[in-house]
This record gives C-alpha cells, structure tokens and sequence, in this order.
C-alpha cells in the first residue's frame, strides 16, 4: 500500500462511523460460540466496529469486511445489515482473522490466502447451518479461490 492510500484509508476510518461501544457486544458473544465450535480458537474480545466503503486502498475495494490487526478493529460494509445471517457471516468472518492473528496463525500459516480458506470455511459452514445454502455454496467456492496459496488473489 501507498503511503498516499495509507493515509487515505486512515482518514476514512477516522471518519467512518463507528458502532458504539459495546453495541454489538451480544452479537459478538454469540459469533464466538460459533468460531470456538468450528476452529480451535479462543473466543475473541468484543472488538471497535466501524461501518465504512473500504475504499482507501484497491485491495479493500471489492470487500464487505476488513480486520485490523494493529488497532483490532473490524470495518464492515455501510450495507450490511448485522440482524441478518448474511450480514452476520461477515462479522464472523472478521473474526476468525481477529481470533487468527491474537494466536499468531498468521505467523505460521503457509500464505496469507490460508488464513482467508479458513475465514471463508467458517463463514459458509454458518451460512448453510441459517438455512442459506446458495450463499454458502458461493462463499465456500469464492474461498475455494482466493484462500490457494500461491499466486496472490487479484481481487
């Protein structure tokens, strides 16, 4: 990332609203039942949730959620509606990369893109258990994709 995109993105996050804290507190509580029964993680603490476009780098473009590790923070989609499974999944997903990096997974994992196989994994697995087979079928398919190590993904 540019130092320019860089700046850009933070300006953005700064200016993205944010949930209040402790809004999603319960939400929160019950993703991690799910995260704890489907990896080997800890639950994660109730993190910032910010709601923005995720415009201030290319990578970030295409994406419904995003997690920072330096600040642990989740920035999600403006349009996702979190009293949905759908918008739920995405929440979730984040937090498998909160749960991957707070043990270090990101430092053994072969490639980033494993960690995403494994976020995606988690992702479909609660898609389909809310009864929305079609979209866990395009989530397990998109991680399919993008969660090869190898070739970066070009999302």
């Amino acid at each position: 990332m540019t130092p320019l995109a860089a700046a850009l993105l933070a300006t953005a996050l700064l200016l993205a609203p944010a949930a209040r804290a402790g809004e999603h507190c319960a939400l929160v509580a019950g993703l991690n039942r799910v995260l704890t029964d489907s990896t080997a993680y800890a639950p994660v603490p109730c993190p910032e949730i910010g709601f923005s476009a995720l415009e201030g780098a290319a990578g970030l473009r295409s994406q419904a959620g995003a997690y920072f590790p330096e600040t642990g923070r989740i920035e999600l989609a403006p349009d996702l509606d979190l009293t949905t499974a759908y918008g739920q999944s995405f929440l979730l997903h984040e937090m498998v990369h909160a749960a991957q990096f707070a043990e270090g997974a990101d430092a053994r994992a072969p490639c980033p893109a494993a960690l995403e196989a494994e976020a995606y994994r988690v992702q479909a697995d609660f898609l389909h258990r809310s009864g929305l087979t079609r979209e866990a079928l395009l989530t397990r398919m998109l991680g399919d994709q993008l969660g090869t190590c190898g070739a970066g993904p070009d999302y």
